[in-house]
């Protein structure tokens, strides 16, 4: 028996990933695989950043009962930045770059067998980071890796997948400073030059923080010190091999809340990226935000009797709200 309800809207970002001239009919199996399961999808597409938070804040307040997403970790965040603190759902259907998300949730990559798996989904009640006003599910990246975020190309992208990051972080520590910055909690003060508060484990296709937990109330923080290019190196080595936890200038620690601020604000900025995407720069507070989000994932991390209750409060809605949605939608 299908659990989702008889319509969805479906948020598509047609230019994400590096298959995009193949994803309209690997779009096209998922929803049959959907509406065979007995949910109809309405496809709206992104045509601008900005235009997956608007959609999703349109579906919204129209009464759409689930929210779809396929496209990638930044389309994501576009979409739950427009549902965060409410109740509707959110699914993903990975079609971007690095697909964290999915490996976080052990979707398939591919889009009918994801599109499969959604049907034998479970919504779970989490919390959302928030990094400044912006929302983010996965991880907020301070420093060297945001800095690489912001230098990569978009057309790279498209054609390199994950070597456009790996080149972009070469040219990154050939060419450009490590500027320090002072991450601090109610309890400690660090100086870092490269910081990940992160919420799920994997960062790109890596298991970074290990300790990290999607469901969890706080932050796994990693933060690495050293202005050395060497060091560096031997850090992303280190992390490729789930070793970076042994390196002695690597702090790890949990917090719900720290403050990032520039050591130095005359010298060169220093910027922050949310869920792959960039963000701005320092200073900046980041926090949790609790119960402020419901997401679809496979059964296996699933809530048990939570997961019924939601439901039923989720598949409660009026069926005036379902007719309005109808409306909008058609």
């Amino acid at each position: 028996m299908n659990p989702l309800p008889p319509e969805a809207v479906m948020i598509v970002n047609p230019r994400a990933g590096g298959r995009w001239r193949r994803r309209p009919a690997a779009i096209a199996r998922a929803r049959q695989e959907l509406l065979a399961a007995g949910t109809a999808t309405c496809v709206w597409e992104t045509s601008r950043p900005g235009d997956g938070e608007a959609l999703a804040r349109r579906a919204r307040q129209a009464g759409a009962e689930l929210v779809i997403v396929c496209g990638g970790d930044g389309t994501i965040n576009e979409a739950v930045c427009g549902l965060a603190q409410s109740r509707v759902p959110l699914a993903i259907l990975p079609g971007g770059t690095a697909n964290v998300l999915a490996r976080e949730l052990g979707l398939p990559l591919n889009l009918p067998a994801a599109a499969r798996r959604l049907v034998q989904s479970v919504p779970r009640r989490l919390s959302l980071g928030r990094a400044g006003s912006r929302h983010f599910l996965l991880m907020a990246g301070v420093g060297f890796d945001a800095a690489v975020v912001r230098g990569v190309n978009g057309s790279a992208k498209q054609w390199l997948g994950m070597g456009s990051y790996v080149m972009e972080a070469f040219r990154q520590l050939a060419w450009r400073q490590l500027p320090r910055f002072t991450l601090s909690t109610p309890a400690a003060r660090f100086d870092f030059t490269f910081a990940c508060i992160a919420k799920a484990q994997h960062y790109g296709p890596i298991r970074l923080a290990r300790e990290a937990d999607l469901f969890s109330d706080q932050f796994c923080v990693y933060g690495f010190h050293s202005t050395c290019r060497l060091r560096y190196l031997l850090y992303a080595g280190a992390v490729v091999a789930g070793a970076s936890a042994r390196l002695s200038d690597v702090r790890r620690f949990t917090a719900t809340a720290v403050r990032c601020e520039p050591a130095n604000p005359a010298q060169a900025e220093v910027f922050l990226q949310v869920d792959g995407e960039l963000a701005g720069r320092l200073p900046c507070t980041i926090e949790i935000v609790p119960d402020a989000l419901t997401l679809l994932v496979p059964e296996a991390a699933g809530g048990g009797a939570a997961s019924s209750r939601i439901w039923r409060s989720i598949t409660g809605i009026s069926k005036t709200a379902r007719l309005r949605s109808a409306a909008a939608l058609a």
